[in-house]
């Protein structure tokens, strides 16, 4: 039943914000991006993945899930919450800990407080590459060279599509890409 509601409440959540978006003036004169391609598209999205819940909350035969918690956490394997779990118990059994892990959640406001410090002087992907590495790091990856790779591919792409394709000026910073 739960499913069912929750569902409904998204779909009626995607109305409105279609019927907002829609309700948004269209800017005069030609602009590739007007003021309400980024709610439509939200929109949109927000009710194709609504219409898949309401279908699967009422297709026959389907039923609530248990009310069982989930299993604990395998060995080594690091539970991240919102600042519940961040770390493994002090005892190292494996478990992750009930209480926040206050070393990794300060580590992560220092991180995005030097983000933001960053930002204008470094620049948008240089500081965002550097962000998503510490980040990384802190939940507990060790493989830099991957981390760097995936945080410079996922701020080069986000810099290209809001700088280059939407026209959002971000900050180049040191070192100007070329293209």
């Amino acid at each position: 039943m739960t499913q069912r509601i929750v569902s409904l409440g998204f779909l009626a959540a995607a109305v409105v914000v279609l019927a907002q978006a829609f309700a948004i003036p269209q800017g005069e004169g030609y602009q590739a991006v007007g003021p309400r391609a980024f709610p439509l598209l939200v929109g949109v999205g927000l009710a194709v993945v609504s219409i898949v819940g309401v279908v699967q909350a009422f297709r026959p035969g389907t039923r609530e899930p248990d009310a069982t918690p989930p299993a604990p956490a395998a060995a080594g394997t690091v539970d991240v919450g919102i600042g519940v779990g961040v770390g493994l118990s002090a005892d190292g059994g494996g478990e992750a800990s009930e209480k926040p892990h206050w070393p990794s959640v300060l580590l992560l406001i220092g991180s995005l407080a030097a983000y933001a410090l960053l930002l204008v002087p470094a620049g948008y992907w240089q500081a965002t590459t550097a962000f998503f590495v510490a980040v990384a790091r802190v939940l507990g990856s060790r493989r830099l060279v991957r981390d760097v790779l995936v945080g410079l591919a996922l701020a080069l792409a986000t810099y290209f599509l809001f700088d280059r394709l939407l026209g959002i000026s971000l900050p180049p910073g040191l070192v100007r890409l070329a293209i």
